[in-house]
C-alpha cells in the first residue's frame, strides 16, 4: 500500500509525537490495517483501517478498561461526509480533505467524548452502556458481556 496519503499523514502524526508506537500491520481483504500503542498507557491501542489508495475506512482507540466502547467500535467505520457540517453520510471512507483531516487531529488532541457505566459482578463486566454525546444524555448503546439464562 504505497502513496497513501492518510496512512503517510497518521503515521507521521503519531509516531512523531513520540507518543506512539507501531505494533503492527497488515493486509486483511482489501483493509490495510496498522496498530499503534500509547507509550504512557500500554493497554491503550489506535487500529486504523485503510481502504483503496487513499480513504481512511477507520480510526479506532481501543483499551481493555472500556468493553462496551470497545465493541461499539467493531462495526464503526467512517463515511465520506463524517466531519462535514453541511452534507451526511456518503459512501465509506474519508477523503483526504482539510475537513477531514481536521477532525482525525481533534480526535487525537481532545480525545473521546461521553462516558461508559458498567455493571459488575464478582470484578467482572456484565453490562455496558456506551453515552458518545454530553448533548444527549438519555442515547446510549447496551453490550451484554454474560450470556443469560431465561429460566
Amino acid at each position: 500500500m504505497n502513496d497513501n496519503i492518510w496512512k503517510d499523514f497518521i503515521n507521521t502524526v503519531l509516531l512523531e509525537s513520540k507518543q506512539f508506537e507501531k505494533i503492527s500491520s497488515e493486509t486483511v481483504g482489501e483493509t490495510y490495517i496498522e496498530k499503534f500503542r500509547l507509550n504512557k498507557n500500554p493497554q491503550t491501542e489506535i487500529i486504523i483501517g485503510y481502504i483503496s489508495k487513499n480513504l481512511l475506512i477507520y480510526f479506532n482507540i481501543s483499551n481493555p478498561t472500556v468493553p462496551g466502547y470497545n465493541k461499539y467500535c467493531e462495526n464503526e467505520f467512517f463515511y465520506k461526509y463524517d466531519f462535514d457540517d453541511k452534507e451526511s453520510y456518503g459512501n465509506p471512507g474519508l477523503d483526504f480533505t482539510e475537513i477531514n483531516k481536521n477532525g482525525i487531529l481533534s480526535i487525537l488532541k481532545n480525545g473521546l467524548k461521553g462516558k461508559e457505566i458498567q455493571f459488575l459482578k464478582n470484578n467482572k463486566v456484565l453490562k455496558s452502556e456506551v453515552y458518545l454525546s454530553e448533548n444527549e444524555p438519555n442515547f446510549h448503546y447496551s453490550f451484554y458481556f454474560k450470556k443469560r439464562s431465561l429460566i
